[in-house]
C-alpha cells in the first residue's frame, strides 16, 4: 500500500474500504486546512535576492517562528509584512561560521518593530560558508508573513 492511505468506513454494519492516493489526500488537506503560500517581496536594497525556503504566515494574533540555512551568503535580509495597523515585532538571530564551528564563528541578534513592513539586514561573517537564521514575529491581533533572503 505504498503511496496510498487506507480509510475504513463503517456504514450500517458494512465495512467499506476506500483507497485514496497520498497525493489526493494531501491535496484535499491543503484545500480544507491551508491556504496558498504567502508572497513576501525581497528587501528593498538592490541585489540578486534569493528566497531561502518558503515564506511563513501566522494565524491572527499568533506568533510565528522558523529557521533557515544560508550557504555562503554575502548578505542576509529578513522581511516581515502585515496588513494590520498594529506594530510588527520581529526578533532575528544569526549564527555564521567559516568552514566549520572549529574555525571562525559569529553570532548576532536584534528585535525590531514597525507597521505594515519590517526589514532587517543581519550582519554576515566575512567569508562565511554557512549561516543559520532564526526568526520570530508577531502582530497583536493580526497576522504576519515573514521570509529570509540572501545573495
Amino acid at each position: 500500500m505504498a503511496g496510498q492511505v487506507r480509510v475504513d468506513n463503517v456504514d450500517g454494519g458494512r465495512n467499506n474500504q476506500i483507497m485514496v492516493s497520498t497525493a489526493a489526500a494531501v491535496a484535499l488537506s491543503a484545500l480544507v486546512l491551508g491556504q496558498a503560500a504567502p508572497r513576501v517581496a525581497p528587501p528593498p536594497a538592490s541585489g540578486p535576492w534569493r528566497l531561502l525556503g518558503a515564506a511563513v504566515v501566522s494565524r491572527p494574533g499568533k506568533q510565528l517562528h522558523f529557521f533557515r540555512t544560508a550557504m555562503a551568503p554575502n548578505v542576509l535580509g529578513v522581511v516581515a509584512r502585515s496588513s494590520s495597523t498594529q506594530p510588527i515585532r520581529v526578533h532575528w538571530w544569526t549564527y555564521c561560521e567559516f568552514e566549520s564551528d572549529d574555525a571562525m564563528t559569529e553570532e548576532h541578534q536584534d528585535t525590531i518593530t514597525g507597521v505594515h513592513s519590517v526589514v532587517a539586514y543581519p550582519p554576515v561573517l566575512s567569508g562565511a560558508t554557512l549561516c543559520y537564521v532564526a526568526v520570530t514575529a508577531r502582530v497583536a491581533g493580526g497576522g504576519v508573513a515573514a521570509a529570509v533572503f540572501d545573495y
